[in-house]
């Protein structure tokens, strides 16, 4: 667990509707203890459009055009700037980015820029992140632009055999003449070191570390210092030699460490042994989380009986607003909710789940429905907020209420994703209200307005919730004894009438015996 965000901090509501804290605010966060964080590189403006960038190698500016990007965002320009301007001396670069500013871009091109120098194919570049799932993204980026600059790209994520590009015949003795960019999670590049005598990390040019928050957080079997360990196991030429002959890689390799909520622990950042470091952001402000300024954001307020109630009608509200995105806390509720919202009947969205109970097929094909439309809204834990890439995603829904400001921030950030507008509605129970404050208030945001459901929305609601969950309570008895509930198929619709007649019997019963209650006790 992370110590700072073990418990969220008390003070008054400041008022106002900017996202920066004011600087007069005597509740405002003390300045880094880190001398390069309280003098950022802050970068404010608009996007660029791809011609006016200056410096690019027209191989690469081809590249991206053929990928459909026409400009850069912000935190891209920032990162181009300060990585390839012209810059002597050698910095490692630490960025607090919002989620959805265009990050995993913002270093895939300096680092294709630098590489497309190189004579030799060798390990030039290491992309290190906590799952998966963002590894196989990350790796579809560069992927993309690589096979159109010469430079080649494998991915090492999960288990051995889905891994692209990455067999036992790559990590040979030979295998750094393999590939030019490496994109791995923790486990499995450990598995590397430890496994293949001739893979090294000795020629990386560029250390990527992505979500480092996480990564710093958690051991993965001990993966930065044996990586740090083999960076520095072969020779380098010296840094005269590096700038007379543009063509050698320079000794040093670039750490690029990047997050939406990048800490500001000493001891953290003291792992990474960062080199003259510089720290950029994308506002001039002290605020620490960083969320787009597109992002809308509401609270409702509900009875703790009603906050199922509460989901649904704000489904019907938004089923013509776009893509949403619900969150839970945990994968027990994923999977319930899931079940709930399948078996209502009369819901005007289509819905699928995302969580661990899927098995990783499971979950490719939810999220392709989700991004072709054929699904409008994705049940999902908190796993897929570090740095999915949910396409068009319009709303995210935090049916649970986050614990922490970082959890918030990822969350909200599925949405609002580059420079496009989005919302975030989250439900709370009524005493869970002064918890989520006081959490704002750590993440210095006072701009979350309260929102209120149409009394329309009411009619015939309770009484099919309550069938959905006679449903899945007949379908979840008819599952086999022991059965997993990754195996337990979700074909809802094969109840047979008998059974649904049953459940709407003993559900009228129910009521009936509950308006009866209520009338005696009136009485």
């Amino acid at each position: 667990m992370d110590v700072e965000d073990d418990e969220p901090m008390e003070r008054p509501q400041v008022r106002g509707t900017n996202r920066a804290t004011p600087a007069h605010d005597k509740y405002a966060r003390p300045e880094p203890t880190l001398h390069w964080m309280r003098k950022p590189t802050t970068w404010e403006g608009e996007a660029v459009e791809l011609k006016r960038i200056g410096g690019m190698a027209t191989p690469l500016k081809v590249a991206l055009e053929s990928c459909g990007i026409q400009q850069l965002f912000p935190i891209q320009v920032a990162m181009w700037t300060v990585s390839l301007g012209g810059n002597e001396e050698q910095h490692d670069l630490c960025i607090n980015a919002a989620t959805g500013s265009g990050k995993t871009l913002a270093y895939a091109i300096p680092v294709c820029q630098i590489l497309l120098k190189r004579k030799v194919p060798r390990l030039r570049a290491l992309v290190v992140l906590p799952t998966k799932d963002l590894a196989l993204q990350v790796y579809t980026v560069f992927a993309d632009l690589s096979s159109k600059l010469g430079l080649k790209v494998a991915v090492v994520a999960g288990s051995e055999h889905d891994s692209k590009h990455a067999d036992n015949r790559s990590f040979q003795l030979t295998y750094h003449s393999q590939t030019d960019i490496l994109v791995a999670t923790p486990g499995r590049l450990v598995g590397l070191l430890k496994r293949f005598p001739g893979f090294t990390l000795e020629h990386l040019r560029f250390l990527v570390v992505d979500e480092s928050d996480r990564l710093l957080r958690q051991a993965y079997q001990d993966w930065l210092p044996k990586t740090l360990r083999s960076m520095k196991g072969g020779h380098r030429p010296d840094d005269n030699h590096a700038k007379q002959d543009p063509t050698v890689l320079t000794p040093r390799p670039v750490k690029i460490v990047l997050s939406a909520t990048l800490t500001r622990d000493p001891a953290k950042l003291g792992k990474l042994e960062l080199h003259n470091p510089r720290y950029i952001t994308l506002a001039s402000t002290s605020q620490r989380y960083k969320l787009p300024t597109q992002l809308k954001e509401f609270k409702i307020v509900c009875a703790a009986q009603e906050k199922l109630l509460t989901l649904v009608k704000l489904l019907h509200t938004l089923q013509n607003v776009g893509p949403t995105i619900v969150f839970t806390a945990s994968v027990d509720t994923t999977h319930e909710l899931y079940l709930l919202l399948t078996a209502m009947v009369g819901l005007p969205v289509s819905v699928v789940e995302y969580s661990s109970y899927q098995t990783q097929a499971q979950r490719t094909k939810a999220l392709l429905d989700f991004r072709s439309g054929q699904a409008q809204v994705i049940v999902a834990s908190d796993a897929m907020t570090r740095g999915m890439d949910v396409q068009g995603a319009a709303v995210v829904v935090n049916y649970d209420t986050p614990v922490y400001a970082k959890t918030y921030v990822h969350r909200a950030g599925r949405t609002a994703r580059a420079g496009a507008s989005g919302s975030v509605y989250t439900i709370l129970r009524e005493e869970e209200v002064r918890h989520f404050k006081s959490m704002l208030r750590k993440a210095d945001n006072n701009y979350v307005n309260n929102y209120k459901l149409s009394p329309e929305c009411d009619k015939g609601l309770a009484e099919r919730i309550a069938l959905a969950e006679e449903r899945v309570r007949i379908f979840t008895q008819r599952a086999s004894v022991g059965q997993s509930k990754q195996a337990v198929s979700l074909e809802l619709a094969d109840l047979n009438t008998g059974a649904l007649t049953v459940a709407k019997r003993q559900l009228a019963s129910n009521l009936a015996m509950a308006q009866d209650k209520r009338a005696k006790s009136v009485k």
